[in-house]
């Protein structure tokens, strides 16, 4: 595994973790991170709102269960990870998808990351709350 990939594993195992000294420790100090039109820039910025939608979902749900695949791309700089998480409310359970693009820089740190938002999943998420009388908002 190449140090790159090793990085974009480091970022993703954390994540899963909620280990937010090791999300800082990969991330580039002036690292981008694109959620459909904001743009979040710099260290502090990012994994403050990792940390904010960790918190919510440990709010919304009775459980929450993180995974993820790092896939390779063409550019060896730049990996898919695609998270899986396993959401549950009293006995029913949904497994939310979602995928980030992460760039990793020769200085061995995450330089920029754009979400991919799938296409139905916030849909779902939002269908799910629905029929257990939540909201994000909740």
């Amino acid at each position: 595994m190449s140090w790159s990939a090793e990085v974009a594993e480091r970022l993703a195992i954390a994540l899963d973790q909620d280990d937010y000294e090791t999300v800082a420790s990969v991330l580039a100090e002036e690292v981008s991170y694109s959620i459909g039109e904001d743009v979040l820039v710099g260290r502090e910025e990012v994994v403050g709102s990792y940390r904010a939608a960790s918190e919510m979902a440990r709010r919304l749900f009775d459980r929450v269960e993180y995974g993820h695949v790092v896939f390779a791309t063409d550019d060896p700089d730049t990996f898919r990870i695609s998270y899986s998480d396993r959401l549950t409310i009293g006995d029913e359970s949904l497994t939310h998808m979602a995928e980030q693009h992460v760039t990793v820089a020769m200085e061995e740190a995450v330089t920029r990351i754009v979400n991919v938002e799938l296409p139905g999943e916030r849909e779902a998420v939002d269908a799910f709350l629905e029929r257990h009388g939540l909201s994000r908002d909740s």
